[in-house]
């Protein structure tokens, strides 16, 4: 049985391998593909980069320093985890493996628009489309920008990104209703809405146009998807850990779920979606397991 296994091979859980790895820990990690980091064309907020960095460049250097030591890499994909006596069992593609203790760093998936994919992938690589203001609105800043959503979700992202840029519309999906509050809640914090909803979702050489449903089209530098997320919560749900409404998993001030042993980090935890933040729950959670290990 080894000490710990990882499930997530994002920031959070290449943090963990490698400071259970500094802490002499039989540990596996499971890295199935390309995390949510992996579409990141270059973030700006994470210290000591200060050029920024792409996202895949991070996970290989990440990965690479994690090759150093000596924690066993599973690339297949994590079917079904379940508590045994003394600790857990992970099933997976390529066959199950037990641990004393189970870090869950799986991750969330942003629900992106409904247009085609090789789009949509251009515009996130060019900027045209962002899903993180607390990541790079500074790079927005005095543009013309759209927040995609309805609700206080959007309203939200849009006052965050007006302290940024000043032309700030929120464009609504298809048939979002927008009522009376709704419409008084976008005025009061300054922003625009497209008088009607959008059917369409382009490039345009160096801006992002919205074409509506009565005709009309809007033309921006920059569209901030505000849809949501959905986390990746399965495995701890079916180990019986308590959830959010969202399906996000609380934790406590070691990282540690309602279930004993298991753990949470990144972004599946209800807090904020940030590498550096996710970073920081690796290192604490891995203190919490090795301290508490040291006593078996």
């Amino acid at each position: 049985m080894k000490d710990c296994i990882i499930v997530g091979g994002g920031p959070a859980g290449l943090t963990a391998g490698i400071y259970l790895a500094r802490f002499l820990r039989d540990t596996a990690l499971f890295d199935a593909g390309r995390p949510r980091a992996h579409r990141i064309p270059r973030t700006r907020n994470l210290p000591g980069y200060p050029d920024g960095i792409e996202g895949p460049e991070l996970l290989d250097r990440m990965r690479r320093q994690l090759d150093h030591y000596d924690v066993e890499i599973r690339r297949d994909h994590v079917t079904s985890a379940s508590r045994i006596d003394g600790g857990f069992r992970v099933e997976a593609d390529g066959g199950a493996l037990e641990a004393r203790t189970l870090i869950l760093a799986t991750g969330v998936t942003n629900r992106p628009p409904q247009i085609p994919e090789e789009i949509h992938d251009e515009g996130v690589a060019r900027g045209l489309i962002r899903y993180c203001p607390i990541c790079d609105a500074y790079e927005v800043r005095g543009k013309k920008v759209a927040i995609l959503g309805s609700g206080p979700h959007a309203v939200a992202e849009g006052r965050f990104v007006r302290h940024y840029a000043e032309d700030v519309t929120v464009v609504r999906p298809e048939h979002a209703p927008l009522d009376d509050d709704g419409e008084r809640a976008l005025s009061k914090a300054g922003l625009k809405i497209l008088p009607s909803h959008r059917r369409e979702i382009r490039l345009d050489g160096d801006e992002i146009v919205v074409e509506m449903q009565d005709g009309r089209e809007a033309r921006f530098d920059t569209l901030y998807v505000a849809l949501g997320t959905d986390p990746h919560s399965d495995l701890a749900r079916d180990l019986g850990a308590d959830l959010t409404e969202a399906g996000c998993i609380p934790v406590d001030e070691h990282c540690e779920t309602s279930i004993e042993g298991l753990f949470a980090i990144g972004d599946v935890i209800a807090g904020l979606d940030q590498i550096a933040y996710g970073m920081g729950h690796a290192a604490v959670a891995t203190t919490a397991i090795h301290n508490r290990l040291l006593g078996r």
